[in-house]
């Protein structure tokens, strides 16, 4: 992770040691349809696409180097988890995330059309974990704890994505590191030590200007 963010940081400097920088902040939200590569024992298990539209938010600070080259950072909270089911069971588990990206833009900055990709680190705070057998929910089995051991604290990943002038965002993200924590014991036993469970999403999101460096405000799209 340390390597990638030196590269992008470094390339930038280079190519634009000489341009003068334009910042400006961003404000969205996020529509995430999230899967997983989810084994128990080896054996793959069923995992449908799982629907999330709350609680999603993020606050970005974009440094356009040229009409071409620019960066963006900032913070974001997300809800993020995946659903399995296998036979007449269905589980959903989630976590809530603070994550910090730091971006790469390539394309027509002062249009506001753009690729972009690059990674963030995202820290989990609250677990929740709901069990449905012939679609009942089971609520004896329902829990949600705060800065749970079940799942990795800290989770990497990289993502790409397309922005458009009208602010319409569509990104692809791919976790780095299980969703699980493998080390967790109950009882005295690692109930994950045999689990694969990558996370992947599609999130389609409305950037909009917040304020300037001039202190002016936009309502229009990224």
């Amino acid at each position: 992770m340390k390597k990638i963010f030196t590269f992008i940081v470094l390339t930038l400097c280079l190519i634009n040691s000489k341009a003068q920088v334009k910042p400006y902040s961003t404000g969205s939200g996020e529509l995430i349809f999230s899967f997983a590569d989810y084994k128990v024992n080896n054996e793959q298990i069923n995992t449908p696409v799982r629907f999330t539209c709350f609680f999603h938010l993020g606050i970005f600070e974009h440094f356009d180097f040229s009409d071409h080259v620019g960066i963006y950072t900032g913070g974001a909270i997300r809800n993020v988890g995946f659903t399995s089911t296998k036979g007449d069971t269905m589980m959903k588990r989630r976590n809530y995330y603070i994550g910090v990206p730091l971006a790469l833009k390539i394309g027509n900055l002062k249009n506001d059309t753009y690729l972009f990709g690059g990674v963030e680190g995202e820290f989990a705070f609250n677990y929740k974990e709901k069990v449905f057998v012939n679609e009942n929910k089971l609520d004896d089995l329902k829990f949600s704890t705060w800065f749970s051991d079940r799942t990795n604290a800290f989770m990497p990943s990289a993502f790409v994505g397309l922005n458009l002038k009208s602010g319409l965002n569509l990104k692809f993200k791919y976790y780095l590191r299980d969703f699980y924590n493998k080390d967790y014991t109950a009882q005295g036993v690692k109930i994950y030590d045999n689990t694969k469970s990558q996370m992947f999403y599609f999130s389609l999101a409305m950037n909009i200007r917040t304020i300037s460096t001039t202190g002016k405000t936009y309502n229009k799209g990224l």
